[in-house]
């Protein structure tokens, strides 16, 4: 029901949905594709779980408990990152009601996040990932997975890359990764560049064409369009048939195998090798150091078990 009103708009011909519209239209002007769509489907909800409500009736303390009541019934069972997104959105969109002043007071202030639970992060291991690239089916399938295992890129940047995003003189790839942010990535080795150029003579590429267009139909049957992005299900797809071809997965598995565990092991691998936090940083692309330690805090124990080995052996030795 959420997803027919997002789409034909209907909740916008309700009083809370008229300024979930008012809202989303200034607001977009700073949200990707796919912010906007979260947004709009928790401010539609919103709308349609208070169809008879106006935005006056969400004054505190009575709006706190309504809100409070409407987070918990819709996402109080889910992850705790889902209820916090949710509440974030709503946050904003009352903030923006009291700025416009067609409100006095805040009734999420009162609203206290959930408590976020500890991620149990998990990487491929060197054989896995090496047989991951080699069993792929052809040239384009091991160009996207390097760029995944090797240089960590997200499933979103990947979905986005064109072929004129490839720089063959300096040897660099140009990525559009979340919150609409550009960076350059330096890919120094050879035989991804020999991969890269055999499969554009191959295929024919054009600069505007897409890395991993767009298929449609099944089997011999299926055709592709290069003008058009692989879509989150053709992606999610396709990287289960890689990892069934490597033995990561049953034929047929299409869940326990996030892709983004590609990410963690590209950065994995970098740290092992050169123990250089900063480097993971730049080849993740975190704007904080921060973020690269919380995600690679294993590392940090590791390394701290072999601190304290070394020093009780002195003492032992003393």
């Amino acid at each position: 029901m959420i997803r027919e009103a997002v789409k034909d708009k209907s909740y916008q011909l309700l009083p809370l949905g008229r300024d979930a519209a008012d809202y989303l239209r200034v607001k977009k002007k700073r949200l990707t594709d796919s912010s906007e769509r979260d947004y709009e489907a928790c401010l539609a909800r919103f709308a349609i779980h208070f169809l008879d409500l106006e935005l006056g009736d969400f004054e505190p303390p009575v709006g706190t408990q309504r809100l409070e009541e409407f987070l918990d019934e819709c996402w109080g069972k889910l992850e705790p990152r889902t209820y916090n997104k949710n509440l974030s959105i709503l946050r904003d969109f009352f903030k923006f009601q009291i700025l416009r002043e067609r409100l006095h007071g805040d009734p999420t202030l009162a609203i206290e996040r959930a408590r976020a639970r500890q991620v149990y992060r998990t990487t491929f291991s060197n054989d896995q990932r090496r047989a991951i690239i080699a069993e792929s089916e052809n040239r384009r399938d091991r160009i996207a997975l390097r760029l995944l295992l090797d240089y960590g890129i997200r499933k979103g940047a990947l979905q986005a890359v064109q072929f004129k995003h490839f720089d063959h003189q300096r040897k660099r790839l140009t990525i559009f990764t979340k919150g609409r942010k550009v960076r350059e990535l330096p890919i120094p080795h050879p035989a991804f560049w020999m991969d890269l150029e055999r499969h554009i003579l191959d295929v024919g590429a054009q600069p505007g064409h897409y890395l991993m267009p767009r298929t449609k139909g099944n089997g011999a049957a299926t055709t592709a369009d290069p003008r058009k992005p692989m879509g989150i299900h053709g992606m999610h797809s396709w990287w289960y048939r890689q990892l069934a071809a490597a033995g990561i997965v049953e034929e047929g598995q299409t869940s326990g195998e996030r892709m983004h565990k590609a990410r963690h092991t590209a950065g994995q691998r970098v740290l092992d090798a050169t123990g250089n936090l900063k480097a993971v940083q730049k080849l993740l692309g975190h704007t904080s150091i921060q973020t690269t330690g919380d995600v690679y805090a294993d590392w940090d124990l590791d390394q701290l078990a072999a601190t304290m080995r070394d020093v009780l052996m002195e003492d032992d030795a003393g």
